[in-house]
């Protein structure tokens, strides 16, 4: 996997995919990144075999809708690298077939056409599942309410260790706090108990204190939480301008990509969720 594209941005105009674009673009000038914006198009009409679409009608709109979106960009960021990538695919075959090519995908939870008539869980649930980087799908307005913790749920699990390292990273680079959360795991494997936890705060704090050999400003917190992961991630999301979840954790079922707690946490938190696979 290279990250060649950067940052990219699943862009189709709506509000949501307009305020995933400024997210994304103010995470690209923060990582010192090219930005990488992605839109997929489909021809909308049934094809009869040998029929000659006119499929310029329907690629040229989707080459417009990205390069105004671009020069947008680029107005704010003059310095930045941006690209454009169409396709003419599904929105999360396109995001997920470019992930291995990308540091980081950030979409919106719905938006025009294709993903009008969706769930969040369709196209952001689909490309979290299957992605080769960090995905963050943007949720609620942590600016609005003053939200300045970024929150990761850890279980032990490779996941959580790599979704640790990701919000380690973030918060040395937005200069916030990290809040880490243990709680109750899920059922399956090892019975959790409160002698479990405090094993696994301490892992948590041997990866942390790793970390800030590198980011020796980074400002953490560990807590316990005698509730289960999803309740305690989702009220830790109210205080939270990023909430970092591995795909899947300990306790998930095996052959799943992405465990319940991830796919609740995408459809309901009430800030940016970021999902991040064991490497």
């Amino acid at each position: 996997m290279t990250d060649e594209l950067g940052v990219v941005v699943g862009y189709d105009g709506s509000p949501q995919a307009r305020q995933a674009l400024r997210w994304g673009a103010a995470e690209a000038a923060a990582r010192k990144s090219p930005l990488t914006i992605a839109h997929a198009w489909q021809w909308p009409h049934h094809e009869w075999p040998g029929e000659l679409v006119p499929l310029e009608l329907v690629r040229r709109p989707a080459q417009r809708l990205v390069k105004a979106a671009a020069a947008g960009v680029a107005h704010h960021h003059p310095e930045m690298i941006i690209d454009s990538v169409t396709g003419r695919d599904s929105p999360s075959a396109l995001l997920a077939d470019l992930s291995g090519q990308a540091a980081l995908i950030v979409l919106g939870t719905r938006g025009y056409g294709t993903l009008h008539s969706m769930a969040a869980g369709s196209v952001s649930g689909h490309v979290a599942a299957h992605a080769r980087c960090p995905v963050v799908v943007l949720r609620g307005d942590p600016a609005g309410r003053g939200a300045r913790d970024i929150v990761a749920g850890f279980d032990g699990s490779r996941a959580s260790m790599a979704a640790l390292d990701f919000a380690a990273a973030q918060a040395h680079r937005l200069d916030s706090t990290l809040h880490v959360i243990i709680a109750q795991r899920g059922r399956g494997g090892q019975a959790d108990t409160h002698e479990l936890r405090i094993q696994t705060q301490g892992q948590a704090w041997d990866r942390l204190t790793c970390r800030q050999h590198t980011h020796p400003s980074l400002r953490t917190e560990v807590e316990l939480i005698d509730e289960p992961a999803r309740a305690a991630l989702l009220e830790a999301a109210y205080k939270a301008r990023l909430l970092v979840v591995g795909a899947r954790g300990l306790g998930e079922v095996r052959g799943m990509l992405l465990g319940s707690v991830s796919q609740a946490l995408v459809h309901r938190a009430p800030c940016p969720v970021a999902v991040v696979h064991a490497r």
